[in-house]
């Protein structure tokens, strides 16, 4: 992971620097992510979610070697899978103070911004974005007023068409993957 030192200045509503780094037990190894499509995301997501983000919090892991974001989310609406009202999931890189690190190719979440999210979990349990950043889309209004998904392998599609594809489309009968 890059390490980022002596922010100037630190506010939980500044955007997380995070990327494609994957970190495993001690030692940091880049991964090449394969590509997912949107298809390849319904499918292998264990829940699909579209909620706001509420808090943005880097903590050190165990080791204190690398620092990962625990970010909550306000779940307005769950298209897949059982989702409690609020889900806090982890992603790579982030600030403790004035240390950060990014990880490359991680999604990344500001506070108040609106997002379609497919999860799947790590090891432990805890969600994650399914894809990196190819899992993650932020809900944005176009110049009609129309919501669309900025970023992630859905990004460009109109929001309310993504919710029709994923209940009523081809896919929709597909089991989800379960969570280990």
């Amino acid at each position: 992971m890059d390490q980022l030192r002596n922010r100037s200045h630190h506010s939980p509503t500044l955007p997380m620097v995070l990327g494609a780094v994957v970190l495993l037990a001690g030692a940091s190894e880049a991964t090449t992510l394969l590509e997912l499509g949107f298809p390849e995301l319904a499918r292998q997501a264990n829940r699909i979610v579209i909620g706001t983000v509420t808090r943005v919090e880097g903590r050190w892991d165990e080791s204190h070697r690398f620092i990962h974001s625990d970010v909550t989310l306000s779940v307005e609406q769950s298209l897949r899978g059982d989702a409690p009202p609020a889900i806090v999931l982890r992603t790579l890189g982030g600030f403790v103070g004035s240390t950060g690190q990014m990880a490359h190719g991680a999604a990344t979440f500001e506070v108040g911004e609106r997002v379609l999210v497919f999860l799947t979990t790590w090891e432990d349990g805890t969600p994650q974005v399914l894809g990196y950043e190819q899992g993650k889309s932020r809900i944005v209004s176009d110049a009609r007023g129309r919501e669309r998904l900025q970023g992630g392998s859905a990004d460009g599609r109109i929001l309310q068409g993504v919710i029709r594809e994923l209940r009523d489309g081809p896919d929709h009968n597909i089991p989800l993957r379960r969570a280990s």
